[in-house]
Order: structure tokens, then C-alpha cells, then sequence
């Protein structure tokens, strides 16, 4: 029965993610380091080498490994690379999809679209990334020493593949499936200041705000109809494999939304004493608004007005 924190990208899912993941009771997850290099033979050597008992920190190794990363890009995402982090981020890497912004927003659309897929990469998200998943899945739990006679864990996984989520449930009829609710205009004004500032991307070029501001506004409204589709209409029971919390409640309600996860759907009645996430707001050094980056808001919120009238239900 893996668990898929499966929810739109700048929602706060890292945070839930890692929340569920500090409950080694319940979860195993690959880090971001499993994630990258899918490797047993890697994993072991980093354990070997990487840690408070080791000769490098994970502090040190963090540092080294984001050093290309900028300290506005850093701000954004803490880039922990021995934490749970998005699993199709580091998949489609491997894929060269990054090079997409490089074309601008029509191939962006295309290749960064999490809600749907093209005709071109429909057996890339249907098959093959199903069955990496799955070979994921087994080798971290095959990693922490779980064995066909004692599975007691379960596979917990993070990232926005919501265009594979109906081939994930086909492969996993008991899968369970969890999102974060939060605005999509605050969804994407964090995403599109997020991806400007990722240095990575744009190889020392200028990043393109005009790009990211067409292709970011078609990608968020996909997928607020894929996303309110899948958790709103599950069938021959599915739904209730599948939960939908708004973000605020994660931030202000902290204990009762885990509560309510723990007991609708893991049908569980044990939680550990998680540490609430900070309510402290964050100041960036780079933040531009959604009027600065041109957004007509007002016609954006009416275009989504079903899916705020369907969260707010949540």
C-alpha cells in the first residue's frame, strides 16, 4: 500500500512529505540521493562515507553538492539532498527536460506539464515511469531491510506525477494518494519566481519571466482541473484512497489535519509527535508579484472558480 504525496508543485508537499517521512514507525522513503542515482551499491557507499558518525556531514555534503545553486535559488528550496524531495524532478532530469526552457512556453508547456501528457511522452509516463517507481519502491525497501515475510513499512513517495496517476493505481490497487490544497495564484507566483531564480536552468542566460508567466498560467489551471478531477471522483471505491488537505489547515491546524490523514487514510489510529511546520513567513530576495509578472488575476481566479468552490470544501 504505497503512499504518493502526490500534489501540484509550490504547495507545501516537501513539508508534508518530510512529515509523514520522519515517522520511521510507518515509512520508508528514498531521499533525494536514491532518487538521483537509483543505485544499491551508491546508497550503501554514501551511508559509508556521508553522516554524523562519517567523515562528512551532511551538512558539508549539502554544501558541496548546491554549489551551483544561488542563494536566492536556495531561499526557495533547501535542496536537502538526504531528505524526501520530488521524485520526478530527478526522473526527468535523466531526460533533459530542463533544456526545455531553453525553447520557450509552448515546449515548456509540453514537457514540464505534470497534469497531462503528450502524445510523444505518453508511454514515458504510463509505463516507464511506473515501472522506475516500482524499482524504486522494492530497492529502498530491500535498503532498509525489509523482506517479502515482513512488510511492515510502507513505501512512501513525493512529487506532482499527476499525469501517471492513473497508471500508479493500476499497478497499486491499494495505493493511497495525499495532496496540499494551496492557492493556485500563490502556487504560481512562488513557482514562476522559484524557477527564475534556479540558476541551472538558464546557464548563465537571463531567466525569461515572460516565458515562464504564459507557460505557468496554462500548466496551473491543467492541472487544478486534472487534480480536482482525480481526488474528487474516484471509482468503485478508490476514493477513499484518496484525500485532498488545504494548505492552511496543514499550517494552522497542524495536529487535527494529521490526525484526520492518519485515520481516513491510512486507516490508522497511532501517530508519532510530529514537529508542526514553521509559521514563520519567509522573506525572499527576489519576489515578484503576479501584477509585476503581468497575471490578470481576477480572470484567473474565474477561470478557476470551480476548483476554489471544490477546495474550499476540502
Amino acid at each position: 500500500k504505497p503512499l504518493f504525496v502526490l500534489s501540484a508543485y509550490r504547495s507545501a508537499s516537501t513539508e508534508m512529505a518530510r512529515t509523514l517521512a520522519s515517522d520511521t514507525r510507518r515509512f520508508v522513503a528514498p531521499n533525494a540521493i536514491m532518487c538521483a542515482f537509483p543505485y544499491l551499491w551508491l546508497w550503501k557507499l554514501v551511508t559509508w562515507i556521508v553522516g554524523d558518525d562519517s567523515g562528512i556531514t551532511t551538512d558539508e555534503a549539502n554544501g558541496y553538492l548546491n554549489k551551483n545553486f544561488s542563494k536566492e535559488s536556495l531561499e526557495r528550496h533547501d535542496n536537502n539532498h538526504f531528505a524526501i524531495d520530488t521524485f520526478d524532478g530527478y526522473f526527468l532530469s535523466s531526460h533533459l527536460n530542463g533544456l526545455a526552457f531553453r525553447f520557450g512556453p509552448e515546449v515548456i508547456v509540453k514537457e514540464f506539464n505534470s497534469a497531462q501528457f503528450e502524445d510523444h511522452n505518453q508511454y514515458l509516463f504510463e509505463h516507464c515511469f511506473v515501472e522506475h517507481v516500482d524499482r524504486i519502491a522494492r530497492k529502498t525497501l530491500h535498503f532498509n531491510g525489509m523482506t517479502s515475510s515482513s512488510r511492515d513499512k510502507t513505501f512512501l513517495l513525493k512529487g506532482h506525477f499527476l499525469l501517471s496517476a492513473t497508471a500508479l493505481q493500476k499497478k497499486y490497487p491499494d495505493a493511497r494518494f495525499l495532496a496540499v490544497l494551496r492557492d493556485p495564484l500563490d502556487r504560481l507566483k512562488s513557482g514562476i519566481n522559484h524557477m527564475a531564480v534556479n540558476a541551472t536552468l538558464w546557464q548563465g542566460k537571463q531567466p525569461r519571466w515572460d516565458w515562464l508567466t504564459e507557460s505557468f498560467q496554462q500548466i496551473e489551471v491543467s492541472y487544478c482541473e486534472r487534480e480536482m478531477e482525480w481526488y474528487n471522483n474516484g471509482s468503485n471505491g478508490d476514493h477513499k484512497y484518496r484525500l485532498a488537505v488545504k494548505f492552511e489547515s496543514f499550517v494552522k491546524n497542524f495536529g487535527k489535519t494529521m490526525k484526520g490523514i492518519y485515520h481516513d487514510l491510512l486507516e490508522e489510529e497511532i501517530l508519532p509527535n510530529f514537529v508542526p511546520p514553521s509559521k514563520v513567513s519567509k522573506r525572499y530576495t527576489i519576489n515578484q508579484s503576479l501584477q509585476e509578472l503581468g497575471v490578470n488575476e481576477a480572470g484567473l481566479k474565474l477561470q478557476l472558480v470551480e476548483y476554489y468552490a471544490w477546495a474550499k470544501k476540502q
